[in-house]
């Protein structure tokens, strides 16, 4: 009777150690995100999106995944408003898990006008994919940087001809009870270069500190438009953790850019060298 006792007060000590929990899913599932995003270039707004993704549940051999397909999409300028349903259909459904062991992989990006939601869809995900270790967090380790870089592809051979960026990610805390956690995931520059440069001047540090993204976008007359410089987000999730759903979370990327506009192909020549930021503001809701 006595062993029994100490179990009954162990367990729920045991089971509250992990203050984030991996995600459970039930085959048959169906739910939906509604992500929005704002976005500012130079402090001024330009753009608001918003766009509905749905995902099924489904079983592959002994493995879980979210089946995942764009229902919606629209976007409001200042000038107008435009809605962009059919295109956001036209994705092809692609899978991802936050199981154990499950994995977070972007698609192939095969149409520029979902590029932003494909990634900033996985970048949600892999903010406490079980990779990233948000589910190593617990009241005596709060925070932690992760030992591996990530580096992200973004180029989709259209629209953005090329795109790379690497950062260092650090995980935190903020709250948990047997109900939900509400973690924050770090995105920032690493102390080093870690990015292979296009050219010189973006192997060395042109904001005070070691450039972590260039992407090079298609300009006028087969020319191109070339950036790097600084980027870093934070996302905050809150977290189911009967079931390890993303019930909502944020996230507040902010890039710090130098642009070199109308480059040649060899990157040599270009019509003018400018500075840009660009901060976008982003939510994704869960609704069921």
């Amino acid at each position: 009777m006595k062993v029994l006792w100490i179990l009954f007060i162990l367990i729920p000590v045991i089971s509250y150690s992990q203050a984030v929990s991996f995600r459970k899913y039930k085959p048959g599932e169906v739910f939906k995100y509604r992500l929005t995003t704002e976005v500012y270039r130079n402090n001024e707004f330009t753009t608001r999106m918003s766009a509905v993704s749905e995902h099924s549940v489904v079983k592959d051999k002994d493995s879980l995944y979210e089946e995942i397909r764009w229902r919606q999409k629209t976007t409001y300028s200042l000038k107008d408003t435009i809605q962009l349903d059919s295109i956001a259909q036209s994705v092809s459904p692609y899978r991802i898990s936050l199981s154990r062991g499950g994995k977070v992989l972007l698609p192939a990006l095969n149409s520029p006008e979902m590029t932003g939601e494909i990634t900033d869809l996985n970048t949600f995900y892999v903010a406490i994919m079980p990779a990233l270790n948000a589910q190593r967090l617990s009241s005596k380790n709060v925070s932690f940087t992760n030992a591996e870089l990530r580096k992200g592809d973004f180029g989709n051979n259209k629209e953005i001809i090329y795109g790379i960026d690497c950062l260092e990610v650090t995980q935190k805390l903020i709250s948990s009870n047997k109900q939900f956690a509400i973690v924050e995931t770090e995105f920032k520059p690493p102390s080093s270069l870690c990015i292979t440069p296009l050219i010189d001047t973006i192997a060395k540090k042109t904001f005070s500190q070691y450039n972590n993204i260039e992407f090079a976008r298609k300009g006028d007359d087969n020319k191109i438009n070339l950036f790097w410089g600084i980027e870093s987000f934070i996302i905050t999730s809150k977290i189911n953790n009967l079931t390890g759903e993303i019930m909502e979370a944020s996230m507040i990327n902010l890039l710090t850019l130098k642009m070199r506009y109308n480059t040649s192909p060899d990157y040599k020549t270009w019509a003018m060298e400018i500075p840009t930021t660009i901060k976008r503001v982003l939510k994704l809701e869960l609704v069921k």
